[in-house]
């Protein structure tokens, strides 16, 4: 069974190009599932009936897993054996029963604009890690920019001259995204520090690395890539905690919903806003078209007669 899901994880890699924590999700859901069916001693999937991932999911609810979980670990399930009937693996899927994993669409949540604005520019610490975390939350907020395409940036993805970064994002699709002022002094002070931090580490193999074209723009203490949880710990320390009220709702995305929605107060238009943010269709895109209440009032008090 172990094999089937690495095959399975492979063609999804490889025919539609998802991305590493995608594949991620899916085998740590689909491992909790072979490891649940093992222990009924299942060894094969052509035994696995629709009652025997139905108890799974309930043995999920039973340990708290919450709604949002078990409709993730819902879709991984019907991804993997739709896949294993289409491969003719098994003779039928015991998920054609299940109904609809998709969860009703949330709109999604920002920071205002102003109050964004201010906790950035309130980061004028020079220390290394200062200048770092500066540059991110600049490129995060200002470029839209999800995790993977921030820590997947190389020195040669950074085009100052004409102040624009190429992007790999979902699908290995590339984009380019221009960057405003603020970043691009934010990208060169990082990048000055980073410069010399890599001459300085030695001579050598080590430090041609760090300098190579292909070398990620983005580092962790140690000198090794960024990874996502460090950018998850750069939002909660620099935003999240000097932010009024209860924010652990602000994650690295949440900084890519606020690019969007600023964006769309400012009234650009929706296409250029999609284009942006690398979505493959300008329905994605619609969910932000939601308005802020300040706006509305602002709208209705300016046009409506009896205001």
């Amino acid at each position: 069974m172990v094999t089937a899901l690495n095959d399975f994880l492979d063609a999804m890699r490889y025919s539609r190009g998802l991305a590493p924590a995608t594949l991620y999700a899916y085998r740590s859901d689909l491992m909790g599932c072979l490891a649940f069916l093992a222990k009924r001693n299942l060894t094969t999937l052509t035994e696995v009936n629709s009652k025997d991932l139905i108890d799974y999911l309930s043995h999920l609810r039973q340990r708290g897993f919450a709604d949002r979980s078990l409709l993730r670990n819902t879709a991984s399930l019907k991804s993997f054996f739709t896949w294993l009937l289409e491969e003719e693996r098994i003779p039928v899927n015991p998920t054609d029963i299940f109904p609809s994993s998709k969860r009703p669409q949330e709109l999604p949540r920002t920071i205002a604009e102003e109050t964004l604005g201010k906790l950035i520019d309130n980061l004028t610490e020079e220390g290394p890690l200062d200048l770092r975390d500066r540059a991110v939350l600049e490129v995060l907020y200002g470029c839209g920019l999800r995790c993977s395409e921030l820590c997947g940036l190389s020195l040669h993805d950074v085009d100052f001259t004409q102040q624009r970064l190429r992007v790999c994002g979902k699908g290995n699709k590339e984009r380019v995204v221009p960057f405003g002022k603020p970043a691009k002094e934010a990208l060169l002070k990082y990048l000055t520090w980073r410069t010399h931090y890599a001459e300085s580490v030695d001579k050598g193999k080590r430090a041609r690395q760090l300098l190579s074209p292909v070398a990620p723009f983005f580092l962790s203490p140690r000198g090794k890539p960024l990874r996502r949880d460090i950018l998850s710990k750069i939002v909660r320390d620099r935003i999240r905690q000097n932010l009024p009220g209860d924010a652990s709702h602000v994650t690295p995305h949440v900084l890519r919903h606020a690019f969007a929605t600023h964006l769309l107060d400012h009234d650009a238009p929706l296409l250029d806003i999609r284009d942006l943010l690398g979505h493959a269709s300008v329905a994605t895109t619609q969910i932000y078209t939601h308005v802020s209440d300040a706006k509305l009032k602002k709208t209705f008090k300016n046009f409506f007669p009896r205001a």
